[in-house]
């Protein structure tokens, strides 16, 4: 491993219990000390957290054959994607809702000033920023009746 040479200048003392290691500094350098000669579940209980969770299956993953490693960078490439899949729906879901507000909103101003103009399913087929045009229109024109 190209770390081990570089950390045998490094003064780290390795502590002696089998308590979990709290400081990151101190988490970081065990890990690079011992990573080589412990097993996962050694590492798990002694650096608690997703990073060294993360760490140790990068280890893991490298160690494995290529076949192996394929397998684990396609599952990574999975959950990747059902990540940024859920997000998009989120935004996506946004987007909706103010779209659905905006168009009440323009209808709502639109049968107040007493226009027929454009029809319900034609604003339906409006952008959130035609829409917000539109509502702008109506509002200067409720102000202009005043």
């Amino acid at each position: 491993m190209v770390i081990r040479p570089l950390l045998s200048f490094c003064k780290y003392v390795i502590p002696g219990d089998n308590k979990p290691i709290i400081d990151p500094i101190e988490q970081w350098l065990y890990f690079f000390r011992e990573a080589a000669n412990q097993t996962a579940e050694q590492l798990a209980r002694r650096l608690p957290g997703a990073v060294f969770t993360e760490a140790v299956g990068v280890l893991e993953m490298i160690a494995k054959n290529p076949e192996e490693r394929q397998h684990y960078e396609d599952r990574l490439k999975a959950e990747r994607d059902e990540w940024a899949r859920t997000e998009q729906a989120k935004l996506d879901g946004k987007l909706d809702g103010k779209l659905e507000e905006r168009l009440r909103v323009v209808k709502m101003l639109r049968d107040i000033v007493g226009e027929t103009d454009p029809s319900d399913s034609d604003l339906a087929g409006l952008s959130l920023d035609q829409l917000g045009q539109l509502e702008t229109t109506y509002q200067q024109r409720l102000r202009d009746r005043t």
